[in-house]
């Protein structure tokens, strides 16, 4: 197999691999975007639910959310669902969330199947379950009605006054038990007889309340025939109940005045609730708890990666060779660091260096023993592995693995004619036994767009049977440049 055909299978290896790795991060549909079902749903609020939530049907991840707007004080979300989903008319929307502190998502609910299916354009309303905030407002409120109950009782028994009540309470109880045990020991007999005339009236009660019973039927009819000969009197019980509901109606004025006085501050709920200095120490409460929970929930998220694809290739037009190089830069989110992990053809191969002790015997029975060094170049596929850090806004230093070998380079960046360049400066190899210097390579970049570059360098100047002019070119892509990349070979296929 030809180096080009190599460096061909390797690039298209590492472009599957690393397509099937965004994929399957970022969840981009491929081949199936025209047949997704799209639904909008209309929320109050959708706090905790952002672009690529999860959609769920009975628990069951469905789609995601496609994207979130504002209109019209609403929040409007674009559902973005699996070609096998079906929703009826009925169907509704809610935000819930998996346990406490875990993840929010959507949660659909498709209707009865047996009714008509939603028509396009449907917009379904949406339900949010009580915040967090709301569960604390109503746990404070009932933390002030509890706290004016312990007022009021350290007010009523608090202090001195308030013990000398409690032992004169304790006082009367002792003496009213005293009283009653003397009563009780005076009238024991009484209290016998008592009992027994109790015990005759049950006897009694046994045997005539049956026909007690059959009289008050009796007399129920009796009543029936009354009501039915006097319905006049009716009138009168009217009457009655008229002046009843107007006690009613002068109780609920009471109510209302002692609202209004509320209202007005006066009393010591009037007060509770007019005063702006609890009002404002109860809005500090729920600020800073809800920026513990923000805190917890930041810390909670998984850390991400951002990663920048990169193709090069240069002609070393001295010496009649080629470098190529294909990889990718892995960053952080939110530090300086990378790692950058690259395959690269090699102009010279990669060199393996084999050491042996040899033993020669000469035809007159002499033997002479010395030691072998063999250096062997083979095999032109090589790599790079190596982590970076961003010193300045322009300015990276780099260690590691360079063409299999250990070194350093430099990259300092700058504008020329309005537009992106970049100095780079690498050095590696250092014990090569062909030359004692290391191999070092000056190129310089010139970005004739934001992802395509030209370069031209000076390689290894201090081998002068290889020291070359260097030009070449490349692309590097983004995350955003990656996915559009991804998506235009989707739709190819």
């Amino acid at each position: 197999m030809t180096p080009a055909a190599k460096i061909g299978l390797f690039v298209l290896m590492g472009l599957i691999v690393l397509g099937i790795f965004i994929l399957k991060i970022e969840d981009i549909p491929i081949g199936e975007r025209g047949d997704r079902l799209t639904v909008r749903a209309e929320f109050q609020t959708v706090s905790g639910i952002d672009r690529k939530a999860d959609v769920r049907i009975a628990g069951v991840r469905v789609g995601k959310v496609k994207d979130v707007e504002l209109a019209g004080g609403q929040a409007l979300l674009t559902l973005s669902l699996d070609p096998s989903v079906e929703l009826h008319r009925g169907a509704s929307v809610r935000v819930s969330s998996l346990g406490m502190l875990g993840d929010k998502f959507v949660e659909v609910v498709p209707g009865d199947p047996n009714a008509p299916l939603l028509p396009p354009g449907t917009v379904l309303h949406g339900t949010s379950p009580p915040s967090f905030d709301d569960v604390l407002k109503v746990a404070t409120d009932i933390g002030a009605d509890v706290k004016q109950v312990t007022l009021a009782l350290r007010e009523s028994i608090g202090g001195q006054v308030g013990a000398e009540k409690l032992t004169e309470i304790v006082d009367n109880i002792d003496e009213l038990t005293a009283t009653l045990k003397v009563l009780i020991q005076q009238n024991q007999g009484n209290v016998n007889a008592t009992m027994e005339n109790f015990k005759d009236f049950s006897t009694t009660l046994k045997v005539e309340l049956p026909r007690i019973a059959e009289k008050m039927n009796r007399l129920a009819d009796s009543l029936q025939g009354v009501v039915n000969e006097d319905r006049g009197d009716l009138h009168a019980s009217l009457a009655n109940i008229r002046d009843l509901s107007g006690r009613l109606r002068t109780s609920a004025d009471n109510l209302n005045a002692i609202t209004t006085k509320i209202a007005k501050g006066e009393g010591s709920i009037g007060k509770l609730v007019n005063d702006e200095t609890t009002v404002d120490n109860l809005n500090d409460t729920l600020t800073s708890i809800k920026d513990g929970v923000h805190t917890i929930e930041d810390r909670l998220k998984m850390k991400r990666f951002r990663l920048d694809l990169g193709f090069s290739g240069e002609s070393l037009g001295r010496v009649g060779e080629s470098r190529g190089v294909f990889g990718v830069d892995i960053w952080e989110t939110g530090t300086r660091r990378f790692f950058r992990v690259e395959g690269v053809h090699a102009p010279y191969g990669r060199r393996r260096v084999t050491t042996e002790d040899v033993t020669y015997f000469y035809p007159d029975g002499n033997e002479a023993s010395f030691t072998r060094q063999t250096i062997k170049t083979d095999d032109r596929f090589t790599f790079n592995l190596q982590i970076g850090y961003r010193l300045f806004p322009k300015t990276i230093v780099r260690a590691g693995v360079f063409e299999g070998q250990g070194g350093i380079g430099i990259d300092q960046g700058f504008n020329l004619a309005s537009h992106p360049a970049q100095l780079i400066l690498e050095a590696y190899d250092w014990d090569r036994p062909e030359k004692n210097a290391p191999h070092l390579r000056l190129q310089g970049r010139f970005f004739v767009t934001q992802n395509i570059f030209l370069s031209a360098g000076w390689d290894d100047p201090a081998f002068s049977e290889r020291q070359s002019y260097t030009l070449g070119a490349g692309i590097r892509w983004g995350d955003e440049g990656i996915k559009e990349l991804l998506g235009l070979a989707g739709a190819a296929f």
